[in-house]
């Protein structure tokens, strides 16, 4: 099992230090809270950046509570309460238990914005809990049959605290990099999250200086994660930085990078992590050069990107246009040997229906030649943790696009549909594709149902597919039939 002990223990130095009041984080578990928070910023309810999760409650809560209600559109009203519900109840200074239990006929090889369950069988307890000075999610999960063969996790798990207007944290939480919904192209949540230290700015005010308030209400957010032993080059690092900030109340424009550096073999020294952050890792700057890649001082393995969600500047608010564009390699100290996504989104009401709606393309082929996105000379295992891709939930040399529905009534149903056409490993080149050793296009079915009862939030999900797209045998069926169960204790 992996461990998250070492970087627990790191938020001891902060037990002496006085602290203001902490609160947890959304995290990526949740489609239907997401779309009512982008429905809000759409409305301009919300002003914080909401593209980089998991995303403080804090800023969340500053927002929705100095809006006037009286002055919040009719259409979003329902959002605005079940916001604020959910945030009363996460934010309270209380300590909260609760039991999950979620199976299905086959493992969840695609994973999208809210998925949970990863593998056949999992049972979950977590207890999770704020006081004047920390936060913390305790979750352990047991799976039956993992891929992984990891049966006990703290998936999830984390311990907080706020110095300042900064979030210091040490835990295993997934990380969601941009504004799209079917996956992100540099950080999603296709992979387990990664044990990691992290630092994020709490509240996103603007700047005080006139030289740059025009930058608009930003957020900063920074990690150094601890990747598994069992790859090429073990206990490698992944780390990673994202900066988001609105120019304008349509605009939010997001900056991020991730690297792989150090490991077993590899250098860890001070002048080679700043050799990585100003990117001095090509061939012509390395005094070794790259004839002997494995035994040269390459500081590692970057990506960068650059995203924007921008709402249509309309008064009939005809939806957002958004996209990412990811560079596996640096040229002028900008993304080069690039691939891309772009998509629509749009949130609306019918009847007692909130209804979140987008359009979506992916495209993880590399412009400079196929067999290339997330793989590297050094980092042999690729872009990946656990054999799972920890951008793209599709891999490499795939495009993709999705067309999905999410969808919250006032009863407290909860429904999401999406139709995906995938055209997988395009190349027809096995390599170290995560999913087929080959080429497969196929057609794919998403549905989601959720329902509060007394008895717990009851969920059931399926997903049809045309083919078998999976080479590895994780996936035998055409269907994937889930069910949930989640109670407080």
């Amino acid at each position: 099992m992996r461990t998250i002990t070492k970087t627990l223990s790191f938020l001891t130095v902060f037990c002496c230090v006085s602290i203001s009041k902490a609160e947890p984080w959304l995290d990526t578990r949740d489609q239907w809270l997401r779309a009512d928070i982008e429905a809000l910023s759409s409305h301009g309810v919300i002003n914080t950046p909401i593209t980089t999760w998991p995303l403080p409650w804090a800023r969340i809560i500053k927002d929705i509570d100095d809006i006037n209600f009286n002055k919040v559109p009719d259409a979003v009203k329902p959002a605005l309460m079940r916001v604020k519900r959910k945030a009363r109840i996460e934010t309270a200074r209380e300590t909260r238990s609760e039991l999950s239990l979620r199976a299905g006929n086959e493992y969840k090889v695609l994973r999208q914005f809210g998925d949970q369950r990863r593998e056949k069988a999992e049972i979950s307890s977590r207890t999770t809990g704020v006081t004047s000075s920390f936060a913390w999610n305790i979750e352990a999960t047991k799976t039956f049959d993992p891929v992984d063969r990891e049966e006990q996790r703290l998936d999830h798990s984390y311990v907080a605290a706020i110095w300042g207007n900064w979030i210091l944290s040490a835990g295993a939480q997934e990380r969601w990099y941009g504004p799209s919904w079917d996956s992100s192209l540099i950080l999603s949540n296709n992979a387990r999250p990664i044990p990691a230290l992290s630092i994020q700015r709490n509240y996103a005010d603007p700047f005080e200086s006139v030289w740059l308030s025009w930058i608009g209400p930003w957020s900063l957010s920074a990690f150094a994660g601890q990747l598994e032993d069992r790859r090429f080059i073990p206990h490698a690092k992944l780390l990673g930085m994202s900066v988001s900030f609105k120019p304008f109340d349509s605009l939010e424009i997001g900056l991020r990078r991730t690297a792989q550096w150090g490991g077993k073999g590899r250098p860890e020294s001070l002048s080679s992590l700043i050799d990585l952050a100003i990117g001095r890792t090509n061939c012509d700057e390395i005094d070794s050069g790259c004839g002997d890649r494995l035994n040269s001082s390459e500081a590692g393995n970057q990506l960068a990107a650059v995203d924007f969600n921008w709402q249509l500047p309309t008064e009939a608010r005809l939806g957002s246009i958004y996209g990412q564009l990811v560079g596996e390699d640096e040229a002028g100290f900008a993304p080069s040997r690039k691939f891309y996504q772009f998509g629509y989104k749009n949130h609306f009401t019918v009847s007692n229906l909130l209804l979140t709606t987008y359009l979506e393309y992916s495209d993880t082929e590399n412009e400079h030649r196929r067999n290339l996105t997330y793989e590297h000379g050094i980092y042999q295992t690729g872009y990946r943790t656990e054999g799972r891709s920890i951008g793209s939930t599709y891999d490499s040399d795939t495009q993709a696009i999705t067309l999905g529905l999410i969808a919250s009534d006032i009863s407290g149903s909860r429904y999401s549909v999406s139709y995906s056409q995938v055209d997988l490993n395009s190349d027809d080149t096995g390599g170290k594709h995560s999913i087929n050793n080959g080429a497969v296009s196929f057609n794919r079915v998403a549905f989601k149902y959720q329902y509060p009862t007394e008895y717990g939030l009851l969920g059931v999900d399926i997903e049809f597919k045309d083919k078998i797209f999976d080479s590895f045998g994780y996936n035998q069926d055409r269907y994937n039939l889930g069910l949930s169960w989640t109670m407080e204790l």
